[in-house]
């Protein structure tokens, strides 16, 4: 596996929201929690809904996301490509949690923490409350089609990894919360998404740290 682009070993499935992909407006609230908005190509469509919730947090689950335990800690090496593939095991786990966050849309990120900060999340917390709130939940699929290491400093403090991330969302739905499909206010690109994330090395872990949309998208299509 070259230190220089990790592909995908198999389809990850994972329930991506449009939240996340960053190219949904919901009833007036930018969903889109992405660093930067989405190119002036991407559509954007409003829903008539209204959150189901105004910000009570008695219904909200405590039970933990179950994709954190996918992650192994331990001391940080200077390997560059088994850092590479633990980093890539992070955002495996990052993935997958969202996965979890939108089939459940219970309003649960418990336990993100353990491999995610800052930006990321955030953004995970706010996907959770926000589908909670709304009602939504995905249906359908998407792949992880490459990840592709762009920048790798373990010199620094803390050490860091960048990684492109291709990300197809053709097989994935939206449901509201009385089961109509929001297809139609979804952006189809016709083939995959390029993602930026950033990961810091911290508590003896890569924690996925920031998410960008960037303006270029010359991922391969599926």
């Amino acid at each position: 596996m070259s230190s220089m682009e990790v592909e995908a070993k198999h389809h990850r499935r994972l329930w991506i929201t449009a939240a996340v992909v960053g190219l949904l407006a919901v009833a007036g609230v930018a969903t889109y929690l992405v660093v930067g908005a989405p190119s002036a190509s991407a559509p954007q469509s409003a829903s008539t809904d209204m959150p189901i919730d105004s910000g009570d947090d008695t219904g909200l689950s405590k039970d933990p996301v179950e994709a954190v335990e996918a992650v192994t800690t331990g001391p940080l090496s200077d390997d560059e490509e088994a850092e590479v593939e633990r980093t890539t095991s992070s955002l495996d786990a990052v993935l997958a949690a969202s996965d979890e966050i939108a089939q459940r849309g219970d309003g649960s990120a418990v336990g993100m923490d353990a491999i995610a900060t800052g930006w990321v999340l955030g953004e995970l917390e706010a996907k959770a409350r926000e589908q909670y709130d709304l009602g939504y939940k995905q249906v359908g699929e998407a792949e992880v089609t490459s990840v592709t290491p762009i920048a790798v400093d373990l010199a620094s403090d803390p050490a860091t990894i960048t990684l492109k991330v291709c990300i197809d969302t053709s097989g994935i739905d939206v449901v509201d919360s009385a089961g109509n499909s929001m297809k139609d206010s979804l952006y189809k690109p016709g083939k995959p998404v390029a993602h930026i994330y950033g990961a810091i090395f911290e508590d003896d872990t890569w924690k996925i740290s920031t998410h960008d949309i960037p303006e270029t998208q010359d991922c391969a299509a599926a």
